[in-house]
């Protein structure tokens, strides 16, 4: 039993943005199955609250400044900031000890300022926010049969669902904004991944390994997401039978996004390592309490396409840290 709820106490998310205005998120690892979590039939529903400001541009590894002065005229600089919010909901059902289902809904609020150069060092100011319904994912998951309750592997399938808008703007607009920064990205996607799990035979250590592929495969509006690549190493290390300290190591790709509409940025796609510590404390033997804060390693955003020698050097928006809490439950 102790082992299971150490186990139960792997899950959060936190949130790094990457996209050229600072919307992607990239996130800590909360599959329950990925951890070992879903042995026995049941119902988990769990709400997290995620932060994430970016303020910090930069091209390949480096910062830059975005300068206002060099922005050519009537052209977006992104010299301000990016607020990334999200409060998620997440529901997980396990049918028995192989197989398991899951709903993921994200509720976003983003506000974005940048400013729209004038070409004389001066501009415009331009900001716009909302509050909306992200894209839901639909996941199954199955686990090998194994003799070994302490170690396990699977794969997980799944759709990514083009249920949030996709043709946000500013007001008072322009056409829509780029597609990283919309609560939706118009597409479906495949999600493939697989994991392995193990719990120390004697010990009150864990750790779990896990990669996850998501590429669109219907799209519109002449706009196409990067397809993106995440690896996750996490471990557990139980203090109590309440307390656990939690540390995952996040590596995210991101590919450009593409197309020829008007969504589309040439400055999009990443590529990240991330640190992840965290706690969970078990309030009662079926809720838990949780929080992490995601720290870069390392950070490489792609640069312009477009840039020449001699010319400023512009960046994508980046963040410094991001912050994730949550509440889990099961039935």
């Amino acid at each position: 039993m102790k082992t299971k709820l150490l186990f139960a106490a792997l899950v959060g998310t936190t949130v790094n943005a990457y996209a050229s205005c600072g919307s992607s998120f990239c996130a800590t690892n909360t599959n329950w199955d990925t951890q070992g979590l879903i042995t026995n039939p049941g119902l988990r529903v769990g709400v997290r609250y995620s932060y994430s400001q970016a303020d910090t541009p930069r091209s390949g590894t480096s910062k830059v400044s975005n300068d206002l002065a060099t922005g050519q005229a009537d052209t977006e600089v992104e010299n301000l900031r990016t607020l990334n919010q999200s409060l998620n909901l997440d529901i997980d059902f396990a049918l028995n000890s192989q197989l398991s289902i899951a709903l993921a809904a994200p509720w976003v609020i983003r506000d974005h300022s940048h400013t729209l150069s004038d070409g004389a060092g001066g501009g415009t100011v331009e900001q716009g926010q909302f509050s909306q319904l992200g894209d839901i994912r639909l996941m199954g998951s199955y686990q090998f049969a194994t003799n070994n309750r302490k170690s396990g592997s699977g794969i997980r399938l799944g759709l990514k669902l083009p249920t949030g808008q996709s043709n946000w703007e500013f007001i008072p607009g322009n056409g829509a904004a780029e597609g990283g920064l919309q609560p939706g990205s118009g597409s479906t996607d495949l999600i493939l991944g697989g994991f392995y799990y193990q719990q120390v035979e004697g010990s009150s250590y864990g750790w779990f390994l896990s990669g996850q592929l998501q590429s669109a495969t219907i799209t519109r509006d002449d706009y196409r997401p990067g397809n993106e690549t995440a690896v996750d190493f996490g471990m557990n290390y139980s203090f109590s039978p309440s307390l656990a300290a939690l540390l995952q190591l996040n590596a995210n790709l991101k590919d450009r996004d593409t197309g020829n509409g008007g969504k589309v940025n040439a400055h999009s796609g990443s590529h990240s390592l991330n640190i992840s510590p965290g706690l969970s404390f078990a309030a009662t033997t079926k809720t838990r309490l949780y929080g992490f804060v995601q720290l870069p390693i390392y950070q490489y955003v792609n640069p312009d396409p477009a840039w020449v020698d001699g010319q400023p050097i512009t960046g994508q928006l980046t963040a410094p840290w991001t912050v994730s809490v949550g509440i889990s439950q099961t039935f």
